[in-house]
């Protein structure tokens, strides 16, 4: 037998892609609510335009918001994280008329906070509702196993309390 605790691993992942994106400022938004969301705090922010050609980079928001007013740019990735980019990690990569936002992350509430607030934003901006996947029924068979496991501690129990006073 291990002397180590079971560990389960628990991450967060998941992607969601726009095309015929065109809403630059509320990508922005978006990003600012992922911040609040999550919360990053100190949150990490990273801002690479043109990657895959000249790549030109920012460490805020602000300054990535001055970069596209005055330059023209082929791409965008905007990166927001917790201190430990492990931890909770949220991506949004605008490319021409394409949006893909990413949430990854081994903090699970930090990071689906995040990404659900980023995704909101950029949903509801065009009027989509986000869907939200309905609760599991209890299982049936569990909760009749467990209730008829429990029926049978209870009677055993009674037949040995029963059975002790005889003595």
């Amino acid at each position: 037998m291990s002397a180590y605790p079971l560990v389960v691993d628990r991450r967060f992942e998941l992607s969601e892609r726009w095309c015929n994106w065109n809403g630059v400022d509320v990508i922005f938004i978006a990003a600012r609510a992922a911040i609040e969301a999550g919360p990053f705090d100190p949150p990490l922010c990273e801002v690479v335009f043109d990657e895959e050609y000249d790549p030109f980079t920012v460490d805020t928001l602000e300054e990535a918001r001055e970069h596209l007013r005055n330059n023209r740019v082929r791409s965008m990735d905007i990166i927001l994280s917790h201190i430990d980019e492990d931890e909770a990690r949220v991506t949004l990569h605008y490319s021409g008329d394409r949006l893909q936002l990413n949430g990854y992350g081994s903090d699970w509430p930090r990071a689906r906070a995040a990404y659900d607030a980023a995704q909101a934003e950029l949903a509801g901006h065009f009027g989509i509702t986000t869907f939200k996947l309905p609760k599991l029924p209890s299982d049936t068979v569990a909760e009749t196993r467990k209730r008829l496991v429990i029926e049978d501690l209870e009677a055993a129990l009674e037949n040995v309390d029963s059975g002790s006073e005889d003595r």
